[in-house]
């Protein structure tokens, strides 16, 4: 391996074990961050464990070896728990450990190999010969479980976004997008190192992968360690009973022709309307589907039926129209206020939510807008 590999190797393991105790330690640490934690951990030792198998000679971490070989069984779990609980920010359950089981399913297979001595460990991590059975069946254990898990990440990261957007109006859209970025990425790294296994001429595959493991991971540890609410939508958990029996009537609807005929269509759509526009329901910071409903006195599958076949919208776009347009408006007509308080004014909760919708419609920033008008 080149010296600069072992530099990169033993940087990365050492930030993986100092990035654990950041994420794990004190009161402000939550699931998701200890989750985090866990994996960083697993990574800095895995990475670690790369030197320490091309090593001739038995130093104070020989003990990882065989140990660390097979911590990456359990990334693809960790992955989609993170995933999970950066979002809804619940607190593991017993049944969780159920996530274990290929990580715990490599070690069972090579448990002679494990309670070796750390001599003939060493002898065995140095030596050329081809895998064994338990070995080959591991490797397979966890190439399988990352693509399994990562199935199970974007299914769930996909019925998140679309509850998110049936049920809620202030959340940031860009949270989604940082979520996406780090699924698409673990399947390229995974996908790389599949490659690598199998063409052993594409093993420059592996060292790409590595580094961009490296990089996303403990960039998203330090992210979260400063902001533990970095991908929390503030009430969804809260909503899901709700918006699963309003998936399940509007997937029924479809099904079965609308439930609702176009005059009470019509009917509703203009109570939503007024409570909108006459009593400015939008500036609300915390409407969502259920208060709507309780403002207007329509269920929350017929207020979702009647946005979506009336208006072509979901909630979040139905509702976030309104304050993009009403912000729009006090930009043109008030040139001394400042953006932020305009912002909190019609209904947006923080600068980041607010910047990130704003120009979701527009596709300018609100700075931008400001000025485009003013020029005219």
């Amino acid at each position: 391996m080149p010296e600069y590999l072992s530099h990169f190797f033993a940087i990365g393991g050492f930030q993986g074990i100092l990035l654990f105790f950041l994420l794990s330690v004190g009161g402000k640490n939550g699931t998701a961050n200890r989750l985090l934690g866990v994996w960083c951990l697993f990574l800095g030792l895995f990475f670690l464990s790369i030197i320490l198998h091309l090593q001739s000679e038995l130093n104070a971490f020989s003990f990882l070896i065989g140990w660390s070989l097979y911590l990456p069984a359990g990334y693809g779990a960790l992955l989609f728990l993170y995933c999970r609980h950066a979002i809804n920010n619940k607190a593991l359950t017993i049944h969780d450990s159920v996530h274990a089981i290929p990580l715990l399913s490599c070690y069972f297979l090579n448990l002679d190999l494990l309670l070796l001595s750390e001599n003939a460990k060493l002898i065995w991590a140095t030596s050329e010969s081809p895998p064994s059975l338990s070995v080959s069946v591991s490797q397979l254990i966890t190439y399988a479980q990352a693509f399994i898990y990562l199935g199970f990440s974007f299914t769930m990261v996909s019925r998140y976004q679309r509850q998110a957007k049936l049920a809620l109006s202030d959340f940031n859209p860009e949270i989604f997008l940082w979520i996406w970025s780090l699924l698409f990425s673990a399947l390229m790294v995974w996908t790389f190192k599949v490659i690598s296994t199998y063409y052993k001429d594409l093993f420059v595959l592996s060292i790409i992968s590595d580094f961009i493991i490296i990089f996303l991971i403990y960039g998203i540890a330090l992210a979260q360690w400063r902001n533990p609410k970095l991908f929390k939508i503030d009430k969804i958990e809260e909503l899901e009973p709700i918006l699963d029996q309003v998936n399940g009537k509007l997937s029924g609807a479809v099904k079965d022709a609308n439930t609702l005929d176009e005059s009470t269509r019509n009917s509703i759509l203009i109570a939503i309307k007024r409570y909108m526009e006459d009593e400015t329901g939008f500036k609300n910071t915390q409407l969502n589907l259920l208060e709507l409903s309780n403002a207007t006195g329509v269920t929350t599958h017929h207020l979702s039926e009647v946005l979506n076949q009336q208006e072509g919208k979901n909630f979040y776009q139905f509702v976030n129209e309104y304050r993009v347009n009403h912000v729009c408006e006090q930009l043109k007509s008030d040139k001394s206020s400042r953006v932020l308080d305009l912002a909190l004014a019609a209904g947006f909760s923080s600068k980041s939510t607010f910047n990130a919708v704003f120009k979701q419609f527009t596709g300018l920033s609100p700075t931008q807008y400001r000025n485009n008008h003013l020029s005219k």
